[in-house]
């Protein structure tokens, strides 16, 4: 759960960045799995009418590899995705029990032709509108869609940590915003391996060059409450997979609960 300051750093920021989350053996059994997986799968298009859950190379350059879903290559990612210290901080900023969402996960070096950029020109975005990414009980505010950015390598000031425009899970405007943007508005995300970021969806956030030599390993889940309804076809899980799978896990996985309906959600 998370303390007073983490919740405030949530409220005030839209993220927060919790270090030393995740036992470094299993960041390094993840990153060893990503390191296969990056061998194994052949590049796709985003448009390829993949099978639901079909682990996908959706990107694919000597500086770049991007998959997207994941969580079905290896059980590693599910393991990650369920860690119980991340989910009790998940559970706990949604405000009650979660399910999956979506799982991506990237390999980034720094790409020669690459330079320092312009913030007002990094591929800013979010998910949600800010309309509809949270609730307040009892003074404490909630947030519906969560992101979970496990660090599997240190991430330093030019690693590429992702950068995000604090305070703007607030605001409607992302075009309003973008052309005034200086540097002081914006922060970039910095921490040991281990390390988790998490943030809502509301908030707006980007990619960022990598500027040093360094390799940046990350892994990103998707959480929601299990009355909302999926985001999209190609991360929802397959049946083969689900199969597989103990009560605990399908729960996590569809939002499908044996035990009480996924709208009698409550906050806890």
């Amino acid at each position: 759960m998370l303390n007073t300051k983490e919740k405030f750093l949530m409220d005030t920021y839209g993220y927060v960045i919790v270090p030393n989350l995740v036992d470094l053996d299993l960041v390094e059994r993840v990153r060893q799995a990503m390191d296969s997986m990056n061998r194994e799968l052949p590049l796709v298009s985003r448009e390829d009418p993949s099978p639901n859950g079909k682990t996908r190379k959706v990107e694919g350059t000597p500086y770049f590899s991007k998959f997207s879903p994941c969580i079905e290559y290896d059980p590693k990612f599910l393991e990650i995705a369920m860690y119980p210290k991340i989910m009790s901080y998940v559970e706990d900023i949604v405000g009650g029990p979660v399910r999956y969402e979506e799982q991506e996960c990237s390999i980034n070096r720094r790409n020669p032709n690459d330079e320092a950029t312009n913030i007002r020109n990094l591929a800013w975005h979010r998910g949600m509108s800010p309309d509809f990414s949270n609730y307040a009980v009892a003074g404490r505010s909630h947030y519906l869609w969560i992101k979970a950015i496990v660090f599997l390598t240190d991430i330093g000031p030019d690693d590429g940590g992702t950068s995000v425009i604090p305070g703007s899970h607030r605001t409607d405007s992302i075009a309003g915003i973008v052309p005034e943007l200086e540097p002081w508005m914006v922060h970039q995300a910095k921490g040991k391996a281990g390390s988790v970021m998490f943030f809502t969806e509301a908030l707006i956030h980007s990619v960022t060059p990598i500027l040093s030599e360094r390799t940046r390993y990350v892994m990103i889940t998707g959480y929601v409450p299990p009355f909302m309804r999926e985001c999209g076809r190609v991360e929802a899980p397959s049946s083969e997979f689900l199969s597989t799978l103990g009560e605990q896990e399908r729960t996590f996985m569809t939002g499908d609960n044996p035990k009480e309906s996924r709208y009698s959600f409550r906050v806890r």
